[in-house]
């Protein structure tokens, strides 16, 4: 006849298959309700644009501006050389403003070389943030899938482990339950040892003689006298 302790045991053997189950149940529900990597990678994308628009912006503005001036420096142009223009001192002043349009327009066109540089980049900024996001959806969705399979798998241990736990606990007297669950935290989930060679396995502390008799008779449970943990005897 199978002792009490042995059949704690074997109790515990199951206990600690379950409570490994549930950590890791609990671990996934966590991962499937981050999106940490995702919000990430959208960040990125929108830091990406911010960066971007401003420098479409000032191109967009530098090229009307220098279309405007394009079109102001024709006319003074069309101005200086259709001869209306009669007075010297006219012509000079028409000569000094047409030299002062063209230094402006090389003025604005280096910074409109600048801005559409900057804008190049912010571009391919965005692309590669882009791509970034949609690979890091994948991965997610394709971690997320796994996961959810894990889980689905864990649950039926699960479903299937508690079954033989109800078919473990039954032989067992309500008394011998009481103590293994009031132990079970205190042993973190534990609060049974093989006895080996006369010693407790979880504690390594050697046991009476007569603890060891009564651990091998079987008839009452009898504990470690170091840890506390219920002995039992797998022979």
């Amino acid at each position: 006849m199978t002792s009490t302790a042995t059949l704690l045991y074997r109790l515990q053997v199951i206990d600690l298959a379950m409570t490994q189950r549930v950590i890791r149940v609990q671990a996934i529900n966590t991962l499937l309700g981050s999106d940490e990597q995702v919000a990430k990678a959208q960040q990125a994308l929108e830091a990406a644009e911010q960066a971007l628009k401003p420098w479409q912006a000032r191109a967009l503005d530098l090229d009307l501006e220098i279309k405007t001036l394009v079109q102001k420096l024709k006319q003074a142009n069309d101005a200086l050389y259709s001869g209306s223009i009669k007075i010297p001192k006219a012509m000079t002043e028409a000569q000094d403003e047409i030299a002062a349009l063209q230094r402006r327009q090389s003025q604005l066109e280096d910074e409109l070389l600048e801005a559409m540089m900057h804008t190049d980049e912010g571009q391919a900024a965005v692309t590669d943030a882009r791509q970034s996001l949609a690979q890091t959806l994948t991965t997610q969705e394709m971690t997320q899938e796994r996961l959810i399979a894990e889980k689905t798998q864990l649950e039926t241990e699960l479903a299937a482990l508690e079954t033989q736990r109800q078919g473990a606990a039954s032989p067992i007297d309500a008394a011998s339950l009481k103590t293994y669950e009031s132990l079970r935290p205190r042993k973190g989930g534990h609060p049974v040892a093989l006895l080996r060679n006369n010693s407790c396995a979880a504690c390594n502390i050697e046991q009476t003689s007569m603890n060891v008799q009564q651990v091998w008779a079987g008839k009452t449970l009898a504990t470690c006298g170091s840890c506390g943990r219920i002995l039992a005897s797998m022979g």
